[in-house]
């Protein structure tokens, strides 16, 4: 019988996995994990499921695990078939439309201004590639010359890893007095190299609008826009915004912060999201009311400012981009990423990655994958070698095991004979 089930315990026991297992989900998932732990797995509308399932076979060949659509509306209260898996959206759809082994370049913070060249960025006062230093031109200069560059920046810095993304080491340096302080301590250019070795970059801070500072002043908040290259065109897709937390100066997940969804006009969604899938309607930290917030100034200029920034990378056909607000309403431009957790992004915005475009996608990429196989991420490349090489190893020794059975066996028979 097909039906609505209601699982009362917020987390399901294992005796319980097997409602969810007969449903095509898969129990040691991390998206069910977080969904289950978040209590968005309570209801499970089993008719919803097999509408589900009947839309995926129909616009992309074969049935999904539909975790995803159940979190989504117990989320939500919306029951959107569109709305994508995990595994799908990494190993299938986005390998098809990004080349990742042509991404390290483009990732690079310190080749922002040759590889993409937005017209508005935060100011560069220092890079460190591979241990040697060049200024806002990209002129080679020595330790000593380094030095003086920050010093003569009577200003707050920002020093952050060139070649990572996932908000940490990002920390504020202080110039006063042709000093430099960081934490309140006293550092020089040695300490800098002490602590990140090479591949950084020094910036000067920016000062943010008041929309996005108010929620947590102590982070720049910056938003979360994606784009999409489709028919010759770039296409805007739903994004949000993220918010710092615990006083930290980033604005990341995985150090506190939250996400929020905006709409295509600009304006904010009420209810924010973190890395946990769990739910606010204020901010931790702050206090601050989400439903409070004036909507983004200038956003179509927003908008169009990362499809600009999107036509510079040929290689990548889907972006997301971290863009702050200036004081003055302008997007700055801070970086680019090509592998962020699209999946997490459709319970922020309460909308499918691929909005309107969804069915078009699917069909495409379900076409596209009769004739090729995809290339994944270097990531997911290196779990499947050792998956591989787990499960070799595991046919090795169960060989071994048959051969010295065998061996055994024709000794036992040779003192027979």
């Amino acid at each position: 019988m097909w039906g609505l089930l209601r699982l009362t315990n917020k987390k399901a026991m294992p005796k319980d996995l097997t409602v969810y297992q007969d449903l095509g989900i898969k129990t040691d998932s991390h998206p069910f994990k977080s969904c289950l732990n978040a209590g968005l797995l309570n209801d499970v509308d089993e008719f919803f499921v097999k509408e589900v399932q009947e839309y995926w076979k129909r616009n992309y060949g074969k049935s999904v695990d539909p975790v995803l659509n159940i979190a989504f509306m117990n989320l939500t209260g919306i029951k959107d078939n569109r709305i994508t898996p995990r595994q799908v959206l990494r190993k299938k759809i986005l390998p098809l439309f990004n080349d990742y082994d042509m991404s390290i370049g483009y990732k690079d913070k310190n080749l922002y201004d040759v590889m993409i060249n937005p017209t508005r960025s935060p100011k560069t006062v220092l890079k460190n590639i591979n241990g040697n230093y060049f200024d806002t031109n990209n002129n080679s200069v020595d330790t000593a010359s380094a030095n003086k560059l920050l010093l003569e920046h009577n200003s707050d810095l920002i020093i952050k890893p060139s070649r990572t993304n996932n908000g940490k080491r990002i920390v504020k340096l202080k110039v006063e007095d042709e000093n430099i302080y960081l934490d309140g301590e006293d550092v020089t250019i040695h300490h800098l190299e002490e602590m990140y070795a090479k591949n950084f970059i020094v910036q000067e801070a920016i000062e943010q609008h008041s929309s996005m500072a108010v929620p947590h002043p102590s982070s720049v908040n910056t938003l979360r826009l994606y784009t999409f290259r489709w028919k010759q065109g770039i296409k805007y897709l739903p994004s949000f915004a993220r918010f710092g937390g615990n006083n930290h100066i980033n604005d990341n997940t995985g150090t506190g912060g939250l996400c929020l969804g905006i709409t295509d006009t600009g304006k904010f969604l009420n209810v924010a999201v973190d890395d946990d899938m769990r739910t606010y309607t204020h901010h931790p930290t702050t206090g601050y009311c989400f439903a409070d917030l004036n909507p983004i100034p200038n956003f179509d200029e927003v908008k169009q400012f990362v499809k600009d920034c999107h036509k510079n990378i040929l290689h990548l056909d889907v972006i997301s981009w971290d863009i702050a607000i200036s004081s003055d309403g302008k997007p700055i431009f801070i970086e680019a990423n090509f592998s962020g957790p699209l999946w997490l992004g459709q319970f922020i915005t309460q909308q499918p990655p691929f909005g309107d475009f969804t069915e078009e996608v699917l069909q495409h990429v379900s076409d596209k994958l009769k004739t090729i196989q995809p290339k994944l991420m270097k990531k997911d490349r290196l779990k499947k070698q050792k998956k591989e090489m787990k499960e070799t190893r595991g046919q090795v020794d169960e060989l071994k095991a048959q051969n010295k059975e065998l061996k055994e066996m024709l000794k036992k028979k040779d003192k027979e004979l």
